[in-house]
């Protein structure tokens, strides 16, 4: 082979490498992109690869799924936020990034089953920051995140996440089961940090 164009065949396929890596690991989620259960190892990561938002297979179940953010580069990683409700997804269901709506979950058959909520606004783009926290940047670059994951924390705080005034860390009922269970920790308005056990189904808290 002629030395120069082996050389240019070598550089070109760094340059190329040195993309695919890079846009793997910047932590930026484009208008558009998805993600479906099926892809079992696909998720979106931080640019430390600490963090990745993705599907997580259930109980070693191919037929369920739980939409959350985990630690990465720890064997069976610990999940840290899941989508509210521990409802598990089934097997050929999408999450999806949108302009209008943010990320949307649907089912196999297209039925919506959940959505990151906010107001007004466009989104330009997701970032999943070393931080662990899930971001929906605003079109609109002076204003602030239109969602983001440390706003609806779910049975678990990470470093640098700030627990808002009125804001709940509720338990889950086992290790391997997502839904909520009996125990409360919440911030009140008057600053006070309170644990409680609540009544299920019925939510109703018992105040310390």
């Amino acid at each position: 082979m002629d030395s120069k164009f082996a050389f240019a065949f070598l550089l070109f396929y760094f340059l190329m490498s040195s993309h695919s890596v890079i846009s793997q690991t910047s932590g930026k989620v484009n208008i558009g992109e998805s993600l479906v259960t099926m892809d079992q190892n696909l998720s979106w990561l931080s640019p430390s690869k600490d963090f990745a938002f993705g599907f997580r297979q259930l109980n070693d179940n191919d037929d369920f799924f739980l939409l959350a953010i985990w630690y990465y580069k720890i064997p069976d990683g610990d999940i840290v936020c899941y989508a509210k409700g521990g409802n598990p997804a089934q097997r050929g269901s999408k999450v999806e990034l949108t302009a209008d709506r943010g990320l949307v979950l649907k089912d196999p058959q297209g039925t919506e089953i959940w959505q990151s909520n906010f107001g007004t606004g466009r989104v330009a783009y997701g970032v999943m920051n070393d931080t662990g926290n899930f971001v929906l940047v605003n079109i609109n670059s002076e204003s602030p995140a239109l969602w983001e994951s440390f706003s609806h924390p779910t049975d678990t705080l990470l470093p640098t996440q700030a627990m808002k005034i009125e804001g709940i860390l509720s338990s889950r009922k086992s290790v391997t089961n997502f839904s909520q269970g009996r125990f409360q920790f919440r911030l009140l308005s008057d600053g006070n940090a309170v644990l409680n056990p609540i009544n299920l189904p019925s939510n109703y808290t018992y105040d310390a």
